[in-house]
């Protein structure tokens, strides 16, 4: 994992525990905290306050951003700073430190609207960037719960990065989440058409492994499908599905954990490890 991708990942993880932190933590009142925030200047008045340049009236608001101790807000104070950095992002949608400080601080379920509106807006203004992609991805996947979605801007991300192990790590967790969005047929031909242009070499072989064993699984679960219709019941174990002829053998996954059944007789990957 590149160096770049492992420092993403560190200010998601702190930012969301940060967050989490201050949802259970005391509740004083705003005028007692964060006095630098008190006060939302109209966007017009931002902008004529700095000579009528919104770049720099984006500069001073950010300012303000950073000076405010952040670690000491409660939840009217964040969402305070929720609208001053909206505006940051209509003056400069490209301003670094917004996004930056809106991945890591906006991270909790009513504030993640704001985070997503300032990190689309960086996204499309920086496209060289591929980390607000990622933190929009993330907090698509985590907060919205859209594993769907979530995988498309990771992989809208992709072609941004110059690092071939943080793409391929960046590849292969859109991979996972497509998995959980989508029915085991197709994830197997989205997958299996990362796997087709992906460059030659371990990743691209990679990418087809994890196609083969979706597919093997759509296949397992046609099969179970069928029996249920036929017997009335789900299947008690895979081999049932062997021995009512619906299968040959049961398919041998690339990556040797298996196939297994849930609760309710589903075929599932086979989670051990």
């Amino acid at each position: 994992m590149g160096s770049g991708f492992r420092q993403a990942l560190i200010l998601l993880v702190a930012g969301t525990g940060f967050a989490l932190s201050v949802m259970v933590g005391p509740r004083e009142a705003l005028h007692d905290r964060a006095r630098e925030l008190a006060v939302r200047i109209p966007l017009v008045f931002q902008i004529l306050t700095a000579a009528g340049d919104r770049y720099l009236a984006a500069n001073l608001g950010g300012f303000r951003i950073l000076v405010s101790e952040a670690y000491r807000m409660g939840p009217a104070e964040l969402a305070l700073q929720a609208q001053l950095q909206k505006d940051v992002s209509w003056l400069n949608p490209a301003h670094e430190d917004n996004y930056y400080i809106a991945a890591a601080i906006l991270s909790v379920p009513e504030l993640i609207p704001a985070a997503q509106y300032i990190l689309r807006r960086a996204a499309d203004a920086r496209p060289k960037d591929w980390q607000p992609l990622f933190y929009y991805g993330f907090n698509r996947y985590y907060f919205e719960r859209d594993p769907v979605a979530g995988a498309q801007a990771l992989l809208e991300a992709v072609p941004r990065m110059s690092d071939e192990g943080e793409s391929w790590t960046m590849q292969n967790l859109a991979a996972r989440w497509i998995e959980r969005g989508y029915s085991a047929a197709d994830a197997a031909r989205i997958v299996g058409s990362m796997a087709d242009n992906a460059n030659p070499g371990r990743f691209k072989r990679y990418l087809g492994h994890r196609a083969q064993r979706l597919r093997d699984l759509a296949m397992l679960k046609d099969a179970a499908a069928r029996f249920r219709e036929a017997q009335g019941r789900p299947p008690a174990s895979l081999d049932e599905l062997v021995t009512m002829k619906l299968l040959e053998r049961i398919p041998e996954d690339p990556f040797r954990r298996g196939y297994t059944l849930d609760a309710e007789g589903e075929p599932v990957f086979n989670q051990r490890r």
